[in-house]
């Protein structure tokens, strides 16, 4: 049966590895964080630019509209305070003028608007589209054709406009000199309130330095605000897919851990089943050859037979606990100095075989934990056998157990002085089926791992290479 058994059961990890294997050469390797990091980082500075342009041109719009609502209500009221709309009726030159701006009788209204903060130029318009007045005064009396702004600001509706002279090359702004890089363009109308119309409009080129200032420092409270908001949003939603990530992977870790965990209990059910009831026989036959026999070397070789199926018993033991599922375990009061005393004396005839020197030191009192005492020897089990094998020929087997009451736990300390562990190698040593000797399943210290693990405690190895290797654990107090 077990020739049968085993066979079908390597066949079936090798298809399951030769699958994996396959799958790996064909699918390529995703990097979630790169990817991400690149594709996000790239979509983020679009959108962010695209909105910061949008806020700061937004609020660039409303300051100029809000400067062109205030001017145009100021020269409503400076129209009403001088006359109302009847300094607008007819386009004839008044009789005395002392100056180019006194044309049309308008003395004190053209002054006021000359000497508004920031203007550069200004033109007042009649209904019909002529110049009624103008800081140039070669412009007077002119009538200038295809002049939407001039029309849209008849019909009613004031217009303004941020224009870059930099940009814009016209000859209309070669006037204004060098000094002058933005203007802010207003077509603003005088209404007539009693007839609810418009009779005149004025034409304003400002450059008005406060307003620019507001500009500027809008716009640039507007790109830090949105650069800090998509940088914390960036980090936010990087942080969120890192740990998914994490997530995912630990995930298919586990997956392929209970893959182990499957076939392994397959192994170990077929091993179990198939081998323990020839190997008692054999070691029943073994043992009365020795008990019988009076020939030193038959009972010798009856001793390693009963030595080395004691051996198989103990990977069998080990698969067995190893692929037993979580859960199925009930715990109950285990006294861990007890436990790995129990385990020493298992092992009191490899001590002396390997001439090992056995430290032993507790607390006075060790309180016990929760736990299965079957389980907790096996992890002893596994740890001082480990520790014997490392010493071949001769060293000191240090065990201590200390009862940490502030922190409520006991900690146990089991170390060796054999050959050591290469650093590269300590770092794999819970990983499934890892092991270094040319025997054994590997499955030892993971099996130390799984019942740590299942006990809620904690187990770290420390070790260097000719200096011996030091278990130790901690597990928290019932």
């Amino acid at each position: 049966m077990l020739a049968i058994t085993l066979p079908r059961i390597w066949k079936t990890l090798a298809s399951r590895d030769s699958a994996h294997s396959v799958t790996a050469k064909i699918d390529k390797p995703f990097n979630l964080i790169r990817s991400y990091a690149i594709t996000s980082l790239i979509v983020m500075l679009i959108i962010g630019g695209l909105a910061a342009m949008l806020f700061s041109n937004y609020l660039a719009d409303s300051l100029i509209r809000r400067d062109a609502v205030v001017s145009q209500a100021f020269l409503q009221s400076l129209t009403e305070v001088e006359g109302g709309a009847d300094l607008f009726r007819g386009e004839k030159p008044a009789s005395r003028i002392s100056s180019p701006r006194q044309a049309y009788g308008l003395p004190e209204l053209v002054d006021h608007i000359a000497t508004m903060p920031g203007v550069v130029r200004a033109n007042l318009y009649s209904t019909s589209g002529k110049l009624l007045w103008s800081t140039q005064a070669n412009l007077i009396g002119k009538r200038f054709e295809a002049n939407h702004e001039l029309e849209t600001a008849l019909a009613g509706a004031t217009v303004f406009e941020l224009k870059d002279i930099k940009q814009e090359h016209k000859a209309e702004y070669e006037a204004f000199g060098n000094g002058v890089s933005q203007l802010i363009e207003n077509y603003l109308p005088i209404w007539d309130l009693k007839n609810n119309s418009v009779v005149a409009v004025v034409e304003i080129y400002k450059a008005p330095k406060s307003l620019f200032d507001a500009i500027g420092s809008a716009r640039n409270l507007v790109w830090v605000s949105v650069a800090g908001a998509t940088l914390f949003l960036y980090a936010a939603l990087f942080w969120i897919v890192y740990r998914a990530n994490r997530l995912i992977r630990a995930q298919q870790l586990q997956l392929v851990k209970s893959e182990t965990l499957v076939a392994a209990g397959e192994m170990a059910s077929a091993v179990a089943h198939s081998i323990r009831n020839p190997l008692a026989a054999i070691r029943f036959s073994a043992e009365l050859t020795a008990d019988s026999s009076t020939d030193s070397q038959v009972r010798e070789s009856s001793t390693d037979i009963i030595a080395e199926i004691d051996r198989v018993n103990q990977w069998v033991r080990e698969l067995l606990v190893y692929c037993r599922p979580e859960g199925t375990t009930e715990f109950n009061t285990a006294y861990l100095d007890q436990i790995l005393n129990h385990s020493l004396r298992d092992h009191e005839q490899l001590i002396k075989r390997n001439r090992v020197q056995l430290v032993s030191s507790k607390s006075e009192h060790v309180p016990a934990v929760k736990g299965d005492p079957a389980l907790l020897g096996q992890m002893f089990n596994s740890i001082v056998a480990n520790a014997l094998e490392a010493m071949p020929g001769g060293g000191t087997l240090t065990t201590r157990i200390v009862a940490d009451r502030k922190r409520n736990e006991v900690e146990i300390l089991i170390s060796d002085n054999g050959h050591g562990i290469p650093r590269a190698r300590l770092e794999t040593m819970f990983e499934t089926c890892s092991t270094t000797k040319s025997y054994g399943l590997g499955l030892g210290m993971l099996l130390v791992k799984r019942i740590v693990d299942r006990h809620d405690g904690s187990i770290s190895l420390s070790s260097q290479v000719g200096g011996g290797t030091t278990a130790f654990l901690r597990f928290s107090m019932a």
